[in-house]
């Protein structure tokens, strides 16, 4: 801690809240450094370092909340009591919000040594560089995308409960994606690479090299019938799957004021298979959910969000979690310092089961689609994936590759309908792009999970 006390640190770690006249308030300051890189076709498109510092102050008081955004540190006092002024000019509201406990002191600073903000934008530059050679030694490779994106960010709060806390967050990325021709034949793919350590992204050239000598099997591969399938989704699958058909369905504020949501979405109802379970948590280390204080001082816990089958929680906010009498999960979370925290997801993915994944293939059967690699995707009740790369599954192994455009189903079909879950595990982190929600966008989450074969899925 001693190694970041100066400048707004300094100022903000000796401003006592408690002495302001409301019913509550809290602190949240955020400095970040990013870095992007874009090397299209062995062009350099744009190179650049983006720092960040700011501050965003919540005041709840006589029934409602008032928020600042702001970066002059000197003047957050006036902040506080123009908010309080501002509250004092308005009708009182009933609001049963009640204002959190202390939560105690909390100090993570892990990543002081290897923070990208330490690395100079031409290392940077360097490392992207370095794998231009690759692309006259990819076979068929008529476009070339060279992407590097890295942030380092430094968080601190405090509440006038009494709680506070400082933690830092580090990850780079990088990712090689090409489209590559034969003939009348296109395919896109990519490889990405995702470390919270700079120095983890030297040395990829056999990995990215290996990726695409698989690709290219794709521009001969024939196009599957639409129709109903048993698939096989790899962990990168299923964590786009959980994120977007189940992840945003957890999100607690959307059920405020919807009595049928609520009646929905009832504790204890079975909406999956037995075997089934899905997790969300802030806890995961030196990944891109990492996040193990959220944005009003709720420490990280492992949420389960279905457990066996059962509907067993969701995410949660203090303000969602006393409107719907449950408990905060630890997920209020912002962009960034100019926008104020809502509910959000950090890394959500299904448990690993008891299956081997050579086991379950052989369940899936002859005949069965196996999908790895993800394009996009969009959920809700219903939901649509498209996948980079599907293989036809044949004697309880990937046979050949095969052209798929989307899968899609019902959400609660398709949990129903798990037939094995593998005891393999991926928790995939990215450096680009995040979730949206409501304008905020992107903040970094991760997902995944096991290999799942689920019986009657539309493939198209």
């Amino acid at each position: 801690m001693a190694q970041v006390m100066s400048g707004w640190m300094t100022k903000v770690t000796s401003l006592d809240l408690k002495m302001f006249r409301c019913t509550f308030c809290d602190l949240r300051v955020e400095e970040t450094h990013k870095s992007n890189i874009f090397i299209q076709n062995g062009e350099l498109v744009s190179a650049n370092d983006r720092p960040s510092l700011g501050f965003f102050i919540r005041v709840f008081n006589r029934g409602k909340w008032y928020y600042q955004s702001a970066t002059d540190f000197d003047k957050i006092p006036q902040y506080i009591y123009d908010l309080i002024k501002l509250s004092e000019t308005m009708p009182v509201e009933e609001n049963q919000y009640v204002p959190p406990k202390d939560q105690g002191n909390h100090f993570l600073l892990k990543y002081d040594q290897v923070a990208v903000k330490n690395i100079s934008l031409d290392k940077k530059l360097a490392l992207v560089k370095s794998y231009l050679p690759l692309v006259d030694k990819i076979e068929f490779l008529k476009e070339s995308r060279l992407r590097y994106a890295d942030m380092y960010m430094l968080k601190y709060y405090k509440n006038s409960a009494g709680t506070s806390f400082a933690y830092d967050f580090n990850q780079a990325g990088f990712a090689f994606g090409g489209t590559l021709k034969k003939g009348d034949s296109l395919f896109t793919d990519g490889h990405n690479e995702y470390s919270a350590n700079f120095t983890s992204l030297h040395n990829l050239d056999e990995k990215i090299l290996k990726h695409f000598q698989e690709a290219k099997e794709f521009l001969d591969a024939k196009t599957v019938s639409p129709g109903k399938y048993r698939v096989v989704l790899s962990p990168e699958m299923v964590g786009v799957f959980t994120h977007e058909s189940f992840g945003h369905k957890s999100e607690a504020d959307f059920m405020l004021g919807d009595p049928e949501a609520t009646k929905e979405w009832q504790m204890g109802k079975k909406v999956g298979a037995s075997i089934l379970s899905i997790v969300d948590s802030g806890a995961h280390l030196n990944t891109s959910g990492y996040c193990p204080i959220d944005d009003e001082g709720t420490p990280a816990k492992k949420n389960y969000l279905i457990k066996n089958g059962i509907l067993s929680g969701r995410l949660h906010t203090t303000i969602t979690a006393q409107a719907l009498g449950e408990e905060a999960t630890g997920n209020c979370r912002a962009m960034n310092f100019e926008f104020e925290p809502i509910v959000r997801m950090t890394s959500t993915y299904i448990e690993p089961g008891s299956d081997s994944l050579e086991d379950v293939f052989r369940k899936a059967g002859d005949g069965a689609l196996y999908f790895d690699g993800v394009k996009h995707g969009t959920g809700g009740s219903t939901f649509t994936i498209a996948p980079t790369r599907a293989y036809l599954i044949k004697d309880g192994k990937l046979h050949e590759p095969v052209r798929v455009s989307v899968i899609s189903g019902s959400v609660f079909e398709t949990l129903n309908n798990i037939e094995a879950i593998s005891n393999d595990f991926d928790l995939k982190s990215s450096a680009f792009g995040g979730c949206g929600k409501m304008e905020q966008f992107p903040l970094p989450v991760a997902d995944g999970g096991p290999s799942i074969l689920v019986n009657g899925m539309q493939v198209s």
